[in-house]
């Protein structure tokens, strides 16, 4: 019977201590980073007509983020962006920063004691400037998804390796009628404290 007893407590301790992290009411902070070569399509269009072709981008990002946990698993939260790319359309080089603010969501599934599988969407605004002048500005519409792993190193604190997928959809501040279509694809690294 003492055998039985003190194995319940183990399964209970070790069921708690998996979902201690990310049960209802904890908080989570994040920072990552990704870098992405050749990975982004921009296409631009002027009046619903394409006026270029694809271009090719180096990007690196830097993206803190905070989250509440609702539920056990989901966090819902604020995702700041920065990212900083350069494009090579085969004829000029461009660098590019822009600037996002996502609401989304991130669901963290069970898999053992070390590591958490997630999946995340997100939308929000985002602005980018390729220099001072308005015709090199824009903002619009940006969506996310992101999907990975977090690595616990302790009960506290992770180490994140992800996938994001990220679509924009920007009107030029000049005119309106310039419109920017990007998609990209990173792989990413961070780091998460659960609170």
């Amino acid at each position: 019977m003492k055998k039985i007893i003190l194995a319940a407590v183990a399964i209970f301790g070790f069921a708690f201590t998996a979902n201690a992290q990310t049960e209802q009411g904890k908080w989570v902070i994040s920072g990552s980073t990704s870098i992405s070569f050749a990975t982004t399509n921009l296409t631009l269009e002027f009046e619903g007509e394409e006026i270029s072709d694809d271009a090719k981008a180096s990007i690196f990002s830097f993206t803190p983020s905070v989250g509440y946990f609702v539920i056990n698993n989901l966090a819902v939260g604020l995702d700041l962006s920065f990212s900083s790319a350069k494009n090579d359309d085969g004829t000029t080089d461009v660098t590019t920063s822009s600037f996002s603010s996502i609401l989304g969501g991130t669901y963290y599934f069970e898999a053992g004691d070390k590591f958490k599988p997630f999946v995340g969407l997100g939308a929000g605004l985002i602005s980018t400037s390729s220099g001072d002048d308005d015709v090199l500005k824009s903002n619009g519409l940006a969506l996310r998804g992101k999907g990975g792993v977090a690595y616990f190193v302790n009960e506290s604190l992770s180490v994140d390796f992800s996938v994001l997928y990220l679509n924009t959809n920007q009107k030029n501040k000049e005119n309106n009628d310039l419109v920017s279509k990007n998609s990209s694809l990173a792989v990413g690294l961070g780091f998460s404290l659960f609170l």
